[in-house]
């Protein structure tokens, strides 16, 4: 049982899983729970309450979630007396295969849950500010959240399953979370939502992406403003024209693609076609100088041919991404697509995600031995084990997703802006000298 000051100021520790949205909840919650009296970032072994925000978004994180409680249930039955909490995306999604499954739970909330949480752990609910934060990153580069829900409805999606149809956040309000970040010291604040090229189209006070993009490049302190989760039918002329001259906007646009081939996006219920996709990277690679393109596509989506792949993986060849990655299709309850015909096997996806990788990493080494001999500014995020080495990104590399650049030079701090020449790479990373 719980002491009575364990109650008072409970020792918490969670665990955050899944993409940085999920990330941003659970730093808000940590930063409420903080605020209600609870001591947050115990170690597990250490905690009164154990918290996990759980990703239920495919398969595969489906999998790291169950196994994540497993081993914090493993924890809890080694010191009596724990509570362990199981919140987010799974939760939401399948709460009684958690309760059913897994007994060393306590409690299952879904997602927008705060309030039953603070309760759990034995804290008062109080009309304390929902929109406090404990990050989670390093200060110097934070996410930004400006929606949440998605109404696009990709056959293969869970995302408005779990977090419900799209709502944009109040303009003033990210603005003011923005301000917040960057009186906290952040240098890159890294925009985020299910699909952030929609942002306002919900709101009658609405604005749209490219404006809310110019209002907070005059927001004093970040020096980059990062757009992520962009949709290929959303980007819009003027949000490449934002791009061109918004100083602050790195030139780095993160379009999930899915697929390049007319049948395959029809099925995807993606809204675009191959033409569609070619003619957007024409636009923004002509009117954006210097842009780096980072992509995604999904490899076995049912009913993928032969001849469907090899013209994605020619066009991969011809188009040369800056950045790409590629995922199995993953077959989800709840679904559209989770009721075609003709998936593929495991065998045979299996192959093509390797041939995609392999085209992908000649591209990729090609181009950055292109970049020695440039001077560029890199963002520190941390050092290495090496003397002198740290842990470096540029404008064209993303938090966590990308590769890096490891820089060397003396007396640097976490979160400083320098500028550096590249001199060499390692595979995917750069190499780079203050």
């Amino acid at each position: 049982m719980m002491t009575e000051r364990t109650m008072t100021h409970p020792k918490v520790h969670l665990a955050s899983l899944g993409c940085a949205k999920n990330l941003v909840d659970s730093e808000r919650l940590l930063g409420r729970l903080a605020t209600a009296g609870a001591m947050v970032g115990a170690a597990p072994e250490e905690a009164d309450i154990l918290i996990i925000n759980t990703c239920g978004f495919i398969g595969p994180a489906v999998d790291e979630s169950l196994q994540t409680i497993r081993d914090y249930g493993h924890v809890k039955r080694q010191a009596g007396g724990r509570r362990l909490i199981v919140m987010g995306c799974l939760a939401e999604r399948d709460a009684g295969r958690i309760r059913s499954e897994l007994p060393d739970v306590d409690v299952v909330v879904g997602l927008h849950s705060d309030d039953e949480i603070l309760r759990a752990c034995g804290l008062a609910v109080t009309d304390s500010d929902d929109e406090a934060r404990l990050l989670l990153t390093p200060p110097h580069s934070a996410y930004l959240r400006i929606s949440d829900g998605c109404d696009n409805g990709c056959t293969y999606c869970t995302i408005p399953l779990i977090r419900g149809p799209f709502r944009s956040r109040p303009p003033q309000v990210i603005r003011e979370e923005a301000h917040n970040l960057a009186a906290m010291g952040a240098q890159e604040l890294v925009i985020i939502g299910q699909d952030t090229t929609s942002y306002g189209r919900d709101r009658e006070d609405g604005i749209p992406v490219h404006q809310l993009l110019r209002d907070l490049a005059e927001i004093e302190g970040p020096a980059w403003l990062r757009l992520l989760y962009t949709h290929p039918a959303h980007f819009s002329d003027e949000l490449i024209d934002e791009y061109a001259s918004n100083k602050k906007l790195c030139p780095y646009v993160d379009l999930p693609l899915q697929h390049l081939n007319d049948d395959v996006l029809r099925r995807m219920g993606r809204g675009v076609s191959r033409d569609d996709c070619l003619k957007l990277i024409e636009r923004l690679r002509k009117r954006i100088p210097g842009i780096a393109i980072r992509t995604t596509f999904i490899v076995g989506f049912p009913g993928e041919t032969d001849a469907q792949f090899e013209e994605l993986l020619a066009l991969v060849r011809e188009l040369r991404f800056e950045h790409l990655g590629a995922f199995a299709y993953s077959r989800e309850a709840g679904t559209a697509a989770h009721d075609f015909s003709d998936h593929l096997s495991d065998t045979v996806v299996g192959e093509r995600i390797r041939r995609l990788m392999l085209a992908q990493q000649d591209i990729a080494f090609e181009m950055n031995e292109a970049q020695i001999g440039r001077t560029m500014d890199l963002l520190l995020d941390e050092p290495t084990e090496e003397d002198d080495l740290w842990v470096g990104r540029t404008r064209f590399q993303a938090p966590d997703v990308d590769s890096v650049t490891f820089v060397s030079g003396e007396d640097l701090d976490v979160g400083r802006m320098v500028e550096a020449r590249i001199v060499g790479s390692n595979d995917y990373d750069l190499l780079a000298e203050v």
